[in-house]
């Protein structure tokens, strides 16, 4: 996510990028179920645009809050992936800038967040196959152990609109910690 020719960052327009086209696809699914003559083949195409909207979204924001957190002045050791835990995320940009997610979303938003990145967790790493740790971890009742997650396009979109609300606060986080003045908690 570097300009090859200056070494400038390109992650935060490298996600702006991203979100809208995850947007824009989410948008089109009626006039992809249109254009498909098998209504099978059609769900199961909108299915898989609907989970990579999901899984992109994660992986952008990771991408960018770690190109924001690298540029801060002297920011702890993050592990790999780190930003893909939203509470460890949180706790780390707490550290460096003196504000954590909380600052910029509610804890019902941040919930719902959350659910979502187990959720990306769940496809990622399971084919969408619900297990007991999942549950756990997302406190999301609606499944048992075996089943195979179902997501909805509008919980895609507000998800998607929920990075999109922690990246700008992050950002001015960011931009505040470089010129010195450290955010209150």
């Amino acid at each position: 996510m570097h300009c090859p020719a200056c070494g400038h960052s390109a992650a935060e327009q490298v996600f702006e990028q991203t979100i809208a086209g995850i947007k824009a696809t989410l948008r089109a699914l009626d006039q992809v179920r249109a254009a498909m003559p098998d209504r099978d083949t059609a769900e199961t195409t909108v299915r898989v645009v609907i989970e990579n909207g999901l899984q992109n979204a994660v992986t952008a924001f990771q991408r960018v809050v770690e190109a924001l957190f690298v540029e801060l002045p002297a920011p702890p050791k993050a592990r790999r992936n780190a930003f893909q835990n939203l509470a460890e995320g949180s706790t780390l940009w707490q550290q460096a800038t003196g504000q954590g997610y909380g600052a910029h979303l509610d804890s019902p938003s941040l919930d719902q967040l959350a659910r979502a990145f187990q959720q990306r967790h769940l496809l990622a790493h399971r084919q969408g196959l619900v297990d007991e740790e999942y549950i756990a971890k997302s406190g999301d009742t609606r499944y048992r152990p075996g089943q195979r997650l179902v997501l909805r396009a509008e919980r895609v979109t507000e998800a998607v609109e929920l990075v999109e609300r922690l990246v700008a606060g992050l950002r001015d986080d960011a931009s505040s910690a470089r010129s010195g003045q450290r955010s209150s908690p």
